[in-house]
């Protein structure tokens, strides 16, 4: 990360090797790049995944444990 604390830096799930900018070197205008790793797509996963229980519970009471 840009401060270097290295918090939910990396993840296995991240296009690294595509850019429009070396990342290897200084960005021409100055500033930082950001980017949204696994850790973002796993959280937006769980929350698809949670809201799809949500839907099932209400048609069928079998699902209220997965949803809660």
């Amino acid at each position: 990360d840009s401060e270097g604390k290295n918090v939910f830096e990396g993840g296995f799930l991240g296009l690294d090797n595509i850019g429009l900018f070396n990342r290897s070197e200084p960005l021409p205008t100055g500033g930082s790049l950001e980017q949204a790793d696994s850790t973002g797509w796993m959280a937006f996963y769980c929350l698809s995944m949670l809201n799809i229980a949500l839907e099932l519970a209400k048609h069928r009471r079998t699902y209220e444990d997965i949803a809660s």
